[in-house]
C-alpha cells in the first residue's frame, strides 16, 4: 500500500447505501514517476565490428571481432540458443543469472522425442557440430530444427528455421560508451522486425497487449492509483514474444530499455545499464505454447497452487482485530458467498510504524493461534502481509542494524531510508545469507501459528535510494532481482522444512523466472476506476506471455474512496474467470456490503467459479507442466503438450480431411489416433500433428486477433468478454477460428469474425469452443468440502470438430510432490462426431491419492440436441431410454455414467445437433467512460467507431432535453474524442447538475459542477 492511502486511513468511512456520482478521473496518462529512476538517454555506442576468427569447443562457438570483442554462441536445448557478448577488455567467463534454472542439455538426439515438437534431452552439453565456414558467413546446422547464421562483415547473428529467417540482428551487439558505473555505460543489441510482426510480454504494464511501437523501461516501479496508460509497473520482464514464433529473453537483471520499434519502426533494441557483458536467449517454437514450454523449462516451472488458492480470497486494508476477522468470515457464509482465505494487512503487527516486527499486535490479536484454528475449521485460511522494510520504530530495528542485515551506505553503516512513506526505515538485504536465515526464522515461527499463506508487499522495492549498497552491489544493480531474492527465501524454506506443503505467496514484484518461486502476483495499487479495470486484461495476458500465469488484480479496485456498484460488479465478474480471485480495496470490498441486484450478481459468478474448479485446477496443472498460462490472448492458438499418457483412442470410421498444407507436405488420408492430447506413436502422426499445429498458429495470428485488449481465453475451452465500460449492455466480441457456443443460450457463432452480444448487468459474455469438454462440480462454499466424486461434464459436440479430447487432472489439492510421486489421477475424455453416430470415451488413470473416490458419477451433458437420439449404447450394449434424459426445452441430452477403473465408451446414434449459426450483428460503436465524469471546466467524451460512419453525439439534461449536439461528420474506424466545456449549442454556460452524453443507444452519465 502507498502513502496516499496510509496517511488517509479515515477514507475507510461509511459505505454509502445510495451511491452519489463521485469525482473520478479516467485519464490515460501516467499518474506519477519514480523519483529514484535515472533518465533514460541514448548514449554513444561502439559496434562489435567485423569477424576476425572463430573456434569451437564443448558445444560453444566462440567468435573474435575486429574491435577486440568476443561472441559466444551455445545451443542450450532444443530450439533454445544462448548468445553472449563480451566487449573489448571484458573477461570471457560465465555470466551469472538470477533467472536461468537449467544447464545446457544434449541435442544429440533428433527432434522426434517427447514434447510439443520435441523437448530437451537431459545429458551432457551439445558436442556435435556441423559448421560450414565461407568467406561471408558461418553456417551452424543444429541437429534439431534450425540453424545459426553468423554474417561476418559486419558481424551479425540470425536464426533460421525451416529455411526461413526467424529472427536476425540489425545493428548487432554493441557497447554503450560512458564512464564505468554510470547510467550511460552498458551494452545492447538490436534485431530486425518485419512490418507485420506483433510483440508481446515485457511484464506488467497498463498498455495494449501488442507492445510494438513502445519504448519501455526495465526497472520495477510502484505507481499508486495507476490507470490505463501506465507504461512501467511492479513487474517488468526482459522477455519479448514475437508473432513470428520466437522469444528473445535478455538474461540480465540490470536496469534497461526495450525499444520495440518506437525509435526505428522495424527495429527491436535492448540496452542495459552498467553491464560489462551481455547475454540473451533466442527461443523458437511452432506456437506460443511451445515457446512458453521451453522458456519455463529454462527459467523454472510454477508449482501447483493449493486448491484453496483458486477459490475466493477476501482482502481489505485492513482487518484490525480478531473479532473483525471472525465477523467477516461469518458474514460471507451467511450471505451465501464462498470463502477460502482472509488476508491480514499491516494491522496484524500493529500498523505502519511496526513494519519489521513480525509479531502479532497483542491487544487486537490476543490469541492468533486460536483465531487461525477457528477460521481453518470453517475452511478459511489466514494470509499475512509482510514488507522488506524495518521501521526505525520497530522492535527489530537495533537487531537488524547490529547484525548488518540491511542495506548500507558508502561508509558501511546501516542506511536509513528517510523518504519512506511510513517514516524512516532500513531495507533488508535479501541476498545476504544472515538476512535470509533471520527472515525465514520469522516466517517459520508464524507458520507454527497456522498461517496458511503469505503476502509480500512493496517488493520492487517501492522506495530504494540509488546510493544504497548491498552484498550483490548498489541499488540499481540489484533492484530488479530484489523481489526474486525475497520470494526464494520462502520457496527454499518450504522445500527444506515443509516439503509436503504447497506454498502460496502473493508477491507484488519479481523478475524473469519468478514463477518457480510459487508466487501469485497482483498488479499493484490500481485506481478504483473504469480506466483501472480496463488495464487489467492486457496486464494479465502480458504476464502470461512472459511465463507468469497467475497475474491478477485487486478486484473492485484499490486506490480511491468512490463507491460504484456497477464497477465493482463488472470487476468481480471478470475476476471470477481470472487465475486468482481476490477482492481488495480502500473502501470495504466484501461483496455482502453491496445492495441488490449487485450482490446477487456477484454471488452468482463466485458460485460459477467454484463449479468450474475441476477445469481451473486442470489449467493449473497444465501451467505447472508446460508453462501455458491459465488466461490467454485471443491469438494464442494451439495449447501446449500434455505430459500424462492418455490411453483413450478414438479412430475415425472415415479419414479426417487433410488441409491443403498437409497435402502439400505429402500426407495421405488414412485413419489415426487424433485424441488431441494423446501422444502420437509414429513419426507420421507426429509430423502431421506438428504441421497442423503450425497451420493453426498461423491461422490465429491474424490482424483481428493480434491486439485484443478486452477479452481473453480461459484455457482452450472458454472465451471471456468482460464488460469494461460503464452503462454498457451490449458489446462486440472478436472470435478466433472455429465455432463458438454461447455458454448461456447455446447459440452458435461462426469464428473469425466480430459478433455483437448482449451484456446486461447480470451477465458477462461467455462462449465455449466447439468440441470442448467442460467439467463442473457441485458448488461448495469452501474447497475444504470439495469432492470430485460427482462431475457434470458438458461436451459441446460439433460436426466441424470431428475429434476432440480433454484430460482432467486431480489430486489431494495440497501435496507438493503429488505430480512427482504420481499420487494423482487423470480422467481422459475423447469425442468423435461421425456420420450417424457420436462416440465419447472416458478413462481414468494414475495411481490415485488419499481420498480418491472409488468411482465417479459423471453426468455427461450434450447441449444443442434437437431431438432424442435413436439409441444410446454403453460399452456396445444398448441402454434403456429410462437411463438417459432428453430435455426438449433446453435441447440438452443428459447421460449419467458411473466411472471406475474400467474405461467407458458411450455411443449415441442419430444425434441431431442444432448448429445453425447466429447472425453476428456487431455493434457499430462504443461510447466509453468520459475522462472526468464529474467536472467543472471540461471533460473529454471518448468513443470508438468499429466501422467508418457519421454520428451525432448529444448532451441531454436531467429532464431529457437536448442541450448540445456534436456532429463531427464522417469519421474513420478507430478511437475518437470530443471535448465538452459545459456550454449549450449557443456557447452559453449551462447550470450545474446531472447530464448525459448519448451516442445512438448508448449513454454516459455526467455531473457538471458550478460554483
Amino acid at each position: 500500500m502507498h502513502s496516499s492511502f496510509r496517511r488517509a486511513g479515515a477514507l475507510l468511512g461509511l459505505f454509502l447505501a445510495s451511491i452519489p456520482a463521485l469525482a473520478q478521473h479516467e485519464g490515460s496518462g501516467r499518474p506519477g514517476q519514480d523519483p529514484f529512476a535515472r533518465p533514460q538517454t541514448a548514449a554513444p555506442t561502439r559496434s562489435i565490428g567485423n569477424y576476425r576468427s572463430h573456434s569451437y569447443q564443448n558445444g560453444i562457438l566462440t567468435i573474435q571481432s575486429t574491435d577486440g570483442g568476443t561472441l559466444r554462441i551455445r545451443p542450450w536445448a532444443e530450439s533454445i540458443v544462448r548468445v553472449e557478448y563480451f566487449p573489448k577488455g571484458q573477461p570471457v567467463q560465465e555470466i551469472p543469472s538470477v533467472s536461468v534454472a537449467q544447464t545446457p542439455q544434449s541435442l544429440a538426439r533428433s527432434c522426434k522425442g517427447e514434447g510439443w515438437d520435441g523437448g530437451p534431452v537431459k545429458g551432457q552439453p551439445y558436442v556435435g557440430a556441423r559448421i560450414n565456414d565461407s568467406p561471408t558467413a558461418i553456417q551452424w546446422h543444429l541437429d534439431c530444427p534450425g540453424e545459426i547464421i553468423i554474417q561476418k562483415n559486419p558481424l551479425r547473428i540470425s536464426y533460421q528455421r525451416d529455411a526461413e529467417t526467424l529472427v536476425a540482428e540489425a545493428a548487432g551487439s554493441f557497447q554503450q560508451l560512458g564512464a564505468a558505473g554510470s547510467s550511460a555505460a552498458g551494452v545492447g543489441v538490436s534485431f530486425r522486425l518485419t512490418p507485420d510482426e506483433h510483440l508481446y510480454g515485457t511484464g506488467s504494464r497498463a498498455l495494449p497487449l501488442d507492445r510494438r511501437g513502445h519504448r519501455l523501461s526495465l526497472y520495477n516501479e510502484a505507481h499508486y492509483g495507476y490507470q490505463n496508460g501506465e507504461s512501467t509497473l511492479n513487474v517488468t520482464l526482459p522477455t519479448v514474444m514475437s508473432s513470428r514464433g520466437y522469444m528473445v529473453f535478455f538474461d540480465n537483471h540490470a536496469p534497461g530499455v526495450l525499444d520495440l520499434g518506437a525509435t526505428e519502426k522495424n527495429t527491436l533494441e535492448y540496452r542495459a545499464e552498467g553491464l560489462g557483458s551481455l547475454a540473451y536467449f533466442i527461443i523458437a517454437g511452432d506456437s506460443y505454447a511451445a515457446i512458453l514450454d521451453r522458456y519455463t523449462w529454462l527459467t523454472g516451472r510454477q508449482p501447483l497452487p493449493p486448491r484453496w488458492g483458486l477459490g475466493l480470497i477476501q482482502s481489505r486494508f485492513g482487518y484490525k482485530t480478531e473479532q473483525e476477522m471472525l465477523h467477516v468470515a461469518r458474514r460471507m457464509r451467511q450471505a451465501g458467498f464462498p470463502l477460502e482465505a482472509l488476508v491480514l494487512d499491516l494491522y496484524w503487527f500493529g500498523g505502519t510504524t511496526r513494519q519489521g516486527d513480525f509479531r502479532w499486535q497483542p491487544q487486537q490479536f490476543p490469541d492468533p493461534k486460536r483465531m487461525i484454528s477457528r477460521l481453518d475449521s470453517n475452511g478459511v485460511k489466514t494470509i499475512l502481509i509482510s514488507e522488506p522494510y524495518v521501521m526505525r520504530t520497530s522492535l527489530n530495528d537495533s537487531l537488524v542494524r547490529r547484525r548488518e542485515l540491511v542495506g548500507r551506505d558508502a561508509a558501511g553503516k546501516s542506511y536509513t531510508v528517510g523518504s519512506f512513506w511510513a517514516g524512516p526505515a532500513t531495507l533488508l538485504d535479501m541476498d545476504r545469507p544472515a538476512t535470509r536465515r533471520w527472515l525465514w526464522q520469522q516466517y517459520d515461527r508464524l507458520k507454527q501459528d497456522g498461517v496458511g499463506g503469505w503476502w509480500s508487499d512493496l517488493g520492487e522495492p517501492e522506495n530504494q535510494p540509488a546510493d544504497m549498497l548491498y552484498d550483490q552491489g548498489p541499488t540499481r544493480q540489484i533492484h530488479n532481482a530484489y523481489g526474486q531474492a525475497w520470494a526464494s527465501i520462502l520457496q527454499e524454506g518450504y522445500a527444506e522444512k515443509y516439503p509436503q506443503e504447497r506454498l502460496f505467496n502473493l508477491a507484488r514484484s519479481g523478475w524473469a523466472g519468478m514463477q518457480r518461486n510459487s508466487v501469485f502476483p497482483w498488479s499493484g495499487d490500481v485506481s478504483r476506476s473504469w480506466s483501472g479495470l480496463q488495464a487489467q486484461v492486457p496486464i494479465m495476458l502480458s504476464m502470461g506471455m512472459g511465463g507468469v500465469g497467475y497475474m491478477h488484480s485487486d478486484a473492485g479496485g484499490f486506490a480511491g474512496s468512490n463507491v460504484d456498484p456497477e464497477l465493482y460488479t463488472r470487476w468481480l465478474q471478470m475476476a471470477s474467470f481470472g487465475p486468482i480471485m481476490r477482492p481488495h480495496g480502500v473502501v470495504m470490498p466484501e461483496p455482502f456490503w453491496y445492495p441488490e441486484p449487485y450482490q446477487s450478481i456477484v454471488r452468482r459468478y463466485t458460485h460459477l467459479r467454484y463449479e468450474l474448479l475441476p477445469y481451473l485446477y486442470t489449467l493449473a496443472w497444465e501451467n505447472a507442466e508446460t508453462g501455458t498460462p491459465l488466461a490467454r490472448p485471443m491469438n494464442y492458438g494451439p495449447t501446449s503438450r500434455v505430459t500424462l499418457p492418455v490411453p483413450v483412442q478414438v479412430r475415425s470410421s472415415t479419414p479426417q480431411p487433410l488441409t491443403e498444407e498437409e497435402r502439400a507436405a505429402g500426407f495421405t488420408e488414412e485413419g489415426g489416433d487424433w485424441s488431441w492430447n494423446s501422444k502420437a506413436s509414429s513419426s507420421w502422426g507426429l509430423a502431421r500433428l506438428t504441421a497442423r499445429q503450425r497451420q493453426q498458429f498461423r491461422a490465429n495470428n491474424t490482424a483481428a486477433l493480434a491486439n485484443v485488449n478486452d477479452q481473453f481465453l480461459l484455457g482452450s475451452a472458454l472465451l471471456v468478454a468482460p464488460v469494461l465500460q460503464p452503462g454498457q449492455r451490449r458489446r462486440n466480441v472478436v472470435l478466433p477460428p472455429g465455432h463458438w457456443i454461447d455458454f448461456y443460450s447455446h447459440h452458435t457463432y461462426g469464428g473469425s469474425q466480430t459478433v455483437g452480444m448482449a451484456a446486461p448487468l447480470a451477465q458477462v459474455p461467455l462462449l465455449v469452443r466447439a468440441g470442448a469438454f467442460l467439467p463442473r462440480a457441485p458448488y461448495v462454499a469452501s474447497t475444504a468440502h470439495y469432492r470430485p466424486d460427482t462431475l457434470h461434464v458438458r461436451y459441446y459436440a460439433d460436426s466441424t470438430v470431428p475429434e476432440s479430447s480433454f484430460t482432467l487432472y486431480d489430486d489431494d489439492g495440497k501435496s507438493a510432490p503429488a505430480r512427482q510421486l504420481g499420487t494423482y489421477e487423470s480422467i481422459a475424455f475423447a469425442g468423435l462426431v461421425g456420420r450417424g453416430q457420436t462416440v465419447v470415451q472416458i478413462r481414468r488413470s494414475g495411481s490415485g491419492y488419499p481420498g480418491r473416490p472409488a468411482q465417479h458419477v459423471i453426468n455427461l451433458e450434450i447441449p444443442r440436441v434437437t431431438a432424442p437420439p435413436a439409441a444410446v449404447l454403453l460399452n456396445s450394449q444398448p441402454l434403456p431410454d429410462s437411463s438417459w434424459q432428453y430435455h426438449a426445452g433446453t435441447q440438452l441430452l443428459l447421460l449419467p455414467i458411473r466411472l471406475t477403473d474400467q474405461p467407458v465408451r458411450v455411443t449415441i446414434r442419430g444425434l441431431a445437433l442444432n448448429e445453425q449459426l447466429t447472425a453476428p450483428t456487431p455493434e457499430l460503436l462504443t461510447l466509453e467512460a468520459p475522462s472526468n465524469r464529474t467536472f467543472g471546466g471540461h471533460t473529454e467524451l471518448r468513443y470508438t467507431l468499429h466501422a467508418p460512419g457519421s454520428y451525432a453525439l448529444r448532451i441531454r439534461n436531467a429532464a431529457g432535453q437536448v442541450v448540445r449536439t456534436f456532429v463531427p461528420g464522417e469519421q474513420a474506424a478507430g478511437p475518437h474524442s470530443l471535448t465538452w466545456d459545459g456550454t449549450n449549442d449557443q456557447g452559453q454556460p449551462l447550470p450545474g447538475g446531472v447530464y448525459s452524453a448519448h451516442l445512438q443507444d448508448q449513454h454516459q452519465r455526467l455531473i457538471l459542477l458550478r460554483d
